[in-house]
């Protein structure tokens, strides 16, 4: 039996499955897999009943659990008895400073520092909402934050490191009649809810809407996202936003995509400067729970744009 063996299993307990556990603890699943079934060989009982992907506990792996975390709990008390009385504790992590769009903190609050904050419980971070991409880049030459999560691409004279692309879709009132996929020509004339013609974001809806040839009724002008939602959901139009930023809301709205699809490449950006630990290991962290994780080299204009197609036809406007 091995300590490892018990903090496995107590992440099972945890996270609800060996998938998510492993996810949590950067481990492969058949590892985790290979450990707890070891486990139940050498007790001699089943620890867990799996079903439709899920792991709850037998009545013994109660039992178990319980004096696992007793276990763990003595391992941690014989190593802090051991530093020495007059040792100065260890100074406090910093925040980990990030910059974000608002439709983007969505993600990074509700999804991304929960996992994060389980992951590494001594490191905070700290999340600071922009109106746009480019305050996210002044902010980060100024050292007012540590790091960027935006679209891409970024400025030349930053680094990125590209996360997936997400997918941009139409979001419509549920009574709209249109096709799904929908071509982009349908848009033509649509009733549309987008951005001020003050803001940055805009000028890319402008610059799609050129590119496809089409021209929208604009029938609401506003930078709230909240208003663009609750806009659609009475009726009043339609907007484009990340599929992926609108899970629960599939009552109240209907998504189609587009054919051709638009994807957007959402990245992590930051200035080329030395990273404090927290940092570092924030960084670590969001390469490992993507899926894909790309590296920009030199300006990386030409990478991003490229994996953010992935149809061939380019970026659209986003979150």
């Amino acid at each position: 039996m091995t300590l490892q063996q018990l903090r496995y299993l107590i992440a099972i307990v945890e996270h609800g499955s060996i998938s998510a556990a492993a996810e949590a603890l950067f481990t492969a699943q058949p590892a985790v897999t290979r450990a707890i079934q070891a486990l139940e060989r050498e007790l001699k009982v089943p620890l867990l009943l799996r079903s439709q992907g899920r792991a709850r506990l037998t009545s013994e792996g109660e039992a178990v659990v319980q004096l696992a975390h007793r276990v763990l709990a003595g391992v941690a008390a014989i190593g802090e008895s051991m530093r020495p009385k007059d040792a100065t504790p260890a100074a406090a992590a910093r925040p980990v400073r990030l910059g974000t769009t608002p439709a983007l903190a969505i993600q990074m609050i509700s999804a991304l520092s929960p996992r994060f904050a389980r992951h590494l419980p001594g490191i905070t971070v700290d999340v600071v909402t922009f109106p746009s991409r480019d305050p996210i880049f002044d902010a980060l030459r100024a050292g007012e934050i540590d790091v960027g999560l935006t679209d891409l691409p970024a400025p030349t004279d930053l680094e990125m490191d590209l996360l997936r692309p997400h997918e941009v879709v139409l979001v419509s009132p549920q009574n709209v009649d249109l096709p799904d996929p929908l071509p982009w020509e349908l848009l033509d004339g649509h009733p549309m809810i987008v951005p001020t013609r003050a803001s940055p974001r805009r000028a890319d809806f402008e610059e799609f809407f050129a590119t496809a040839g089409i021209r929208p009724a604009v029938v609401l002008e506003t930078d709230e996202r909240a208003a663009w939602l609750a806009g659609v959901a009475g009726g009043l139009g339609s907007m484009l936003w990340y599929r992926d930023l609108l899970e629960g809301f599939d009552a109240m709205v209907r998504m189609r995509s587009f054919s051709p699809p638009i994807h957007r490449t959402i990245g992590l950006v930051s200035a080329r400067r030395a990273m404090r630990a927290e940092v570092r290991a924030f960084y670590g962290f969001a390469r490992r729970i993507n899926a894909t994780v790309f590296h920009a080299s030199g300006d990386g204009r030409g990478e991003a744009r490229g994996e953010a197609r992935g149809d061939g036809r380019g970026d659209g406007p986003g979150g």
